[in-house]
């Protein structure tokens, strides 16, 4: 499944690791670029609201999380780049990959919550 999410963005084989590798680990930093721009004032508040959002979803699937996350945005008229900024640079490390919903899907819920009180604790 990483594979088929990451393929098209892929041009050699070498390339799949770098496009992939958040699959299999943790980021060990955020990209610095990317951090100014996702992270704000608001930023360690919406994630863990996010976080206890994602604690509560009992069907981890994509349909699930996007319907119930989605619906929390629009529900308290956030702006979606202020979550799923701030929420991808949590899953992989930066503001590049697949859909955000497919990694959550693909990595877990554990691994989903551990990523975000990561990015929690740097802020």
């Amino acid at each position: 499944m990483a594979i088929g999410l990451i393929k098209e963005r892929a041009t050699f084989i070498s390339d799949f690791w770098e496009l992939s590798h958040f699959f299999f680990t943790t980021p060990e930093h955020f990209e610095e670029k990317a951090s100014k721009k996702a992270f704000k004032d608001d930023t360690k508040g919406l994630m863990t609201e996010l976080g206890a959002i994602i604690s509560k979803i009992d069907v981890f699937e994509v349909e699930t999380l996007q319907k119930d996350i989605k619906g929390w945005i629009t529900g308290n008229e956030i702006s979606f780049g202020k979550v799923m900024m701030p929420l991808r640079l949590a899953l992989v490390g930066d503001l590049k990959g697949p859909d955000v919903f497919d990694i959550m899907f693909m990595i877990g819920k554990n691994e989903t919550i551990k990523r975000i009180e990561k990015v929690i604790a740097t802020l």
